[in-house]
């Protein structure tokens, strides 16, 4: 049976916003909702999960926007259409919540200059366990964390003792070890152990490592690994000691494997690295739009 324009839900789309407490929302979207191009969210309704995705998240923008006493201005329809279309495609959750919020920034006149078309593609390049880490840590200035890594390396000059260096000679020894040529090279064993998968009821843990990426690949955080902050060394002493202490028993186990096996005078150590993420300053402008409510 061919589907005729007249037969599509198209009264569904405005009805919600005659009814009582739903008024701010008619006036935000009047202009995205006479869109011509709105004909897609009337296809969309008629399936019945989109129906109902749409009328939850509906609601809960009204509410927001029925919350503040700021100044109520229209959305635009490069902002508004996007996301309305795409509320209904995705339930109640995190990743639904900064749609939410990035639309209701783009309902107020003191907000409007918040949003950035560039903040809707990175939500729509975002999983919901993405949007759980940020909503998470928005108000952390570092989230620290630890790498390990193996220090191969040929020793030369037999390591003297601080404690037995009693001359000048025995002095220059200690230097030469120090800076002798080593061969060295550094082997990841394991990279960024945030604990992230410990503190926030991820759907998939274990794309932890995904996860971070795509939050860096999309501009939002960066790495540091040259400064580490004083406050954070009871952090890193949880991690070494709590979260990820059974890798780091493995890797101390790998390394006697090596030592009692290896030839011509190479050498292993382990290697931490205390490092952290930041937020970038995109990453920031997100979260202030997209995260806080």
């Amino acid at each position: 049976m061919e589907l005729k324009l007249f037969d599509l839900p198209t009264k569904e789309v405005y009805k919600d916003l005659f009814q009582p407490g739903m008024q701010k929302v008619g006036q935000a979207l009047s202009t995205v909702l006479d869109t011509a191009t709105l004909i897609l969210l009337p296809l969309k309704l008629l399936n019945e999960k989109a129906r109902i995705n749409y009328d939850i998240n509906l609601k809960i923008y009204s509410e927001k926007l029925n919350q503040s006493s700021n100044t109520l201005t229209q959305v635009q329809p490069f902002v508004g259409l996007p996301i309305i279309e795409k509320l209904t495609q995705i339930g109640q959750n995190e990743l639904s919540e900064s749609f939410i919020n990035l639309l209701t920034k783009a309902s107020f006149e003191e907000t409007a200059n918040l949003v950035h078309p560039v903040f809707i593609t990175i939500l729509n390049n975002l999983s919901a366990d993405e949007a759980k880490i940020l909503f998470h840590y928005h108000k952390k200035q570092r989230i620290p964390y630890l790498s390990f890594y193996i220090h191969r390396y040929k020793e030369e000059i037999q390591k003297l003792e601080e404690s037995n260096v009693k001359s000048s000679q025995d002095l220059q020894h200690l230097i030469n070890y120090t800076f002798q040529d080593r061969e060295a090279i550094h082997i990841p064993f394991k990279e960024r152990l945030t604990g992230i998968e410990n503190e926030v009821e991820l759907i998939f843990p274990k794309n932890i490592s995904l996860y971070l990426d795509n939050l860096h690949h999309n501009g939002l955080i960066e790495f540091e690994n040259k400064l580490i902050n004083k406050n954070d060394l009871d952090k890193y002493d949880s991690l070494l000691n709590s979260d990820y202490s059974a890798i780091h028993n493995d890797l101390k186990k790998l390394l006697q494997e090596a030592e009692n096996t290896s030839v011509e005078n190479l050498k292993f150590e382990e290697q931490i690295r205390k490092e952290s993420i930041k937020f970038t300053n995109l990453g920031i402008s997100f979260i202030e739009a997209c995260i806080v409510d």
